[in-house]
């Protein structure tokens, strides 16, 4: 949805960490990571559980397992310490587990007659196999019978914690890490973990303490100090979280996942010459969106594109390519034709876009061309500065698509048409506000509130009541080319962060955007203006959770612009 242009005032933001897991004893020991639903790989123990508490926390080197249901938006990597393999997203977590080969675990096992009661190893084998093949519900269940018959076991306690974090019981698993930490408090994966756990839960002191932890007990490990970092990205402190990333790479340079956060914070710091090229690993990671052409060349920037038919390669979501468009006719004047891949939904308002020659839907055949490029690799190509950005940010460069007309009826006496989306998408992070929030903004008259929802939060209207200060507008909006229609009668957009705010934001209207505490990268951090859209204002919580300052700033100047049309009007 859209954003607008009224200030709060900037405040610094917090720290944040990730995590890894326990740790296994015995002559030989190899380490697995699932992932959890946040992203991250968590370490497995796989101590057999007929072993008592084991003291040493140091492990020799072991050959690396993953898990083979593992979903995650990130890539695998190895571990060069414990040689386990992470699985880490841009929200992701790593966390690690030890799987030590005297459990077995090459299948499920059925359930044991009545009369007959399975062993704790069998238990325990059980539960790690649901585990690793993403039965969770399953796997806490047969932890939870292993506890049971033996609660001294800290891999155990420490599986537990990984696989209630995945399915987001997080104060259930934090319990159970705190089990695992008092029965093996020299495990540095578990205070890892801990730590990712914490995170989740934006307690961020807690966190940061927690890998802190584990950094002093081993970090030589390369999550350790790449967990951390997360702490400081998600309270803004992106200086700090460079450091601990740049620690994870001097472990190993080839880390994908720290060098793409390391990325993001250099973009969010607007260190753009390092930050396009290190936004560049997302082609490494496990979730990447762009179509493989490997039969055609790419373009690097340098190629000259004179009689060249270019295409523009689709990929991330739809905010990003409604962002990245803007990029579109600079290199339109450089090639003859340029062919553009995207997403259905996008299809009316990219065609909008000077220079676009040729449209094709993501996942259809494409028309001959010559050369490729990912349309998010622009900036990084045409070595997009600061400077060049404020430049050819200025103008709006989508347009509503022509021939679609807005049939609003606003009540009499309307001097105010406000667009509002107030839910979006969990991924990576709910950046919702509770519609209840905005309300107070609807007691003064000469405002007519339209919802752009689109999805089943459209809901919330009737849920409180609302439909008399609300239109719902979802019916009418099949494709983004409806919503920039509509969009382009409201005198106003006030909205979440959402590929909606991209879009009022790339048509030049007013939008007014609540951003989380946790800032993305594009938003940058302590600024109320936005380097991509000059018609955007920035409302941020100013402590992590808590929407009262924004939506108290954004009240204010609400009704300076309401009382001011007013005004207007009686003149």
């Amino acid at each position: 949805m859209a954003k607008s242009k009224t200030m709060t005032k900037p405040r610094a933001a917090k720290k944040g960490k990730k995590a890894t897991t326990g740790t296994a004893t015995g002559s030989r020991k190899v380490k697995a990571a699932v992932t959890s639903a946040a992203g991250a790989a968590d370490t497995l123990g796989t101590t057999p559980v007929s072993v008592n508490p084991v003291t040493s926390e140091r492990e020799p080197k072991a050959q690396p397992r993953t898990s083979a249901q593992i979903k995650s938006q990130t890539q695998t990597q190895t571990q060069t310490k414990s040689e386990a393999k992470l699985i880490n997203s841009h929200q992701k977590q790593a966390e690690t587990a030890a799987l030590s080969p005297s459990v077995a675990v090459s299948a499920p096992v059925a359930a044991a007659p009545a009369t007959a009661r399975p062993g704790k190893s069998e238990l325990f084998a059980r539960a790690l196999k649901a585990h690793q093949t993403g039965n969770i519900d399953e796997a806490i269940s047969l932890y939870g019978a292993v506890l049971r018959q033996n609660p001294d076991q800290p891999d155990v306690w420490n599986n537990l914690g990984v696989a209630l974090r995945r399915s987001k019981r997080l104060d259930a698993s934090l319990m159970a890490y705190r089990r695992a930490a008092e029965l093996r408090p020299g495990n540095a994966g578990l205070w890892s973990n801990m730590g990712n756990c914490l995170r989740e839960m934006m307690r961020f002191d807690e966190a940061a303490a927690a890998h802190a932890k584990a950094l002093e007990l081993d970090a030589s490990i390369k999550s350790h100090p790449f967990n951390a970092g997360l702490v400081y990205r998600d309270t803004n402190r992106f200086d700090q979280a460079i450091a601990h990333f740049d620690a994870a790479l001097a472990i190993d340079p080839d880390y994908v996942d720290a060098n793409w956060d390391k990325a993001l914070a250099q973009l969010a710091m607007g260190q753009f010459d390092a930050g396009w090229a290190g936004y560049e690993t997302r082609r490494k990671l496990a979730d990447n969106p762009i179509r493989p052409l490997e039969s055609v060349p790419e373009w690097d920037g340098k190629t000259d594109l004179r009689g060249k038919r270019l295409l523009l390669r689709a990929e991330q979501g739809f905010g990003d390519m409604i962002q990245f468009a803007r990029f579109v006719p600079l290199v339109a004047k450089k090639a003859a034709h340029i062919i553009l891949e995207c997403r259905g939904e996008l299809i009316p308002v990219m065609r909008t876009v000077s220079g676009v020659g040729t449209i094709v839907e993501k996942g259809a055949k494409l028309p001959p061309f010559d050369l490729h490029v990912p349309l998010l690799s622009l900036p990084y190509v045409l070595k997009i500065n600061a400077p060049d950005l404020h430049r050819i940010s200025t103008d709006p460069y989508i347009s509503a698509p022509k021939g679609k007309q807005a049939r609003l009826s606003p009540p009499a006496g309307t001097v105010l048409k406000v667009g509002l989306i107030w839910a979006g998408k969990l991924n990576p992070r709910d950046r919702s506000c509770p519609l209840e929030l905005l309300l107070p903004l609807m007691a003064q008259k000469g405002a007519s509130f339209y919802s752009f929802q689109v999805d089943d939060r459209r809901g919330d209207i009737a849920k409180l009541g609302a439909g008399a200060l609300i239109t719902d507008m979802g019916d009418h909006i099949h494709d983004f080319g409806d919503s920039a229609v509509l969009m382009r009668d409201m005198d106003l957009i006030i909205t979440i962060d959402s590929a909606p705010a991209h879009l009022a934001g790339a048509l030049g209207l007013p939008v007014w955007m609540l951003q989380l505490y946790t800032t993305d990268w594009r938003w940058m951090v302590n600024r109320a203006d936005s380097p991509w859209y000059p018609t955007m204002r920035i409302y941020r919580q100013l402590s992590p959770g808590d929407w009262q300052d924004a939506i108290g700033y954004l009240k204010q100047d609400f009704d300076v612009l309401l009382q001011a049309r007013l005004r207007e009007i009686l003149k």
